[in-house]
């Protein structure tokens, strides 16, 4: 390939590449207002609402803070092990923010 050639069709990738780029972020804004994964042909936009990050410590104080406290304690606690053996369902949480993968698949 001649040095022209070649600087034209880098150029050529260049601009296919920015007009690619625009095209996801598109797909990926359109998909999060949607809030769920979408597949056209073999082309696969990905929906995730954010991955939950659970408080078990502030549940189990919340449940169990108002009694007197032991006269021997531990020095570290499981409080998932905690609140999942002693019943309670109300686990504070955090959740992250939703996102958007995009692929083709095979």
């Amino acid at each position: 390939m001649e040095p022209n050639e070649l600087a034209r069709r880098m150029l050529e990738w260049q601009e296919a590449q920015a007009h690619a780029d625009l095209l996801k972020m598109e797909i990926e804004a359109a998909v999060l207002e949607l809030g769920k994964t979408q597949t056209v042909g073999s082309v696969r936009a990905t929906y995730s609402a954010g991955r939950k990050s659970y408080d078990y410590e502030a549940a189990w104080r919340n449940e169990y803070d108002h009694l007197p406290s032991p006269m021997f304690q531990r020095v570290t606690y499981d409080y998932k092990s905690a609140c999942v053996d002693a019943g309670i369902q109300d686990v504070p949480f955090t959740q992250g923010a939703p996102s958007v993968s995009l692929k083709v698949i095979a």
